[in-house]
């Protein structure tokens, strides 16, 4: 069965709006918690409502073993990467800190046979020609939800 992991973005979305994002979360597949992604959410939630809703969804996503963290080798790779965009993308970590994060988020996804879904085209199809990974660009999902296509 398809693994796919969501990146922040679109669970903030989802959060905000539970209709957002259908074809995701109750498609063909499981849905997996990135560990980084996690700490995003958290470092977002700023109210109490937000921390108690990031709590529900790491319980569950812990109760059903999915949260997906990143290895030894996941880092390496993200090290490497952030490397490569730095001297051959002109990215500057100083100003993109999140590439640190959306790196780890890619090579966990890779590592675990999983599609990344994510809204953040730019830096993820940068990511993507430096080392592969499966990855869906929210666009297309939105677009498949108005068609009503798969």
């Amino acid at each position: 069965m398809r693994k796919k992991v969501v990146d922040t973005n679109i669970f903030i979305d989802r959060l905000a709006d539970p209709n957002r994002y259908h074809e995701i979360f109750l498609g063909e597949g499981f849905v997996c918690l990135s560990s980084v992604v996690l700490m995003e959410l958290r470092a977002g939630a700023h109210s109490l409502k937000a921390v108690r809703a990031i709590d529900d969804l790491e319980r569950f996503f812990v109760r059903v073993g999915r949260v997906l963290t990143p290895s030894h080798r996941d880092y390496h790779v993200a090290g490497e990467a952030l490397a490569s965009l730095q001297r051959n993308k002109g990215y500057d970590l100083k100003k993109a800190a999140s590439l640190a994060n959306d790196c780890l988020i890619a090579a966990t996804s890779r590592t675990q046979g999983a599609t990344l879904y994510t809204q953040n085209q730019r830096d993820f199809a940068a990511i993507r020609e430096v080392f592969d990974f499966s990855v869906v660009f929210a666009s297309v999902v939105e677009q498949i939800n108005k068609t009503g296509e798969k």
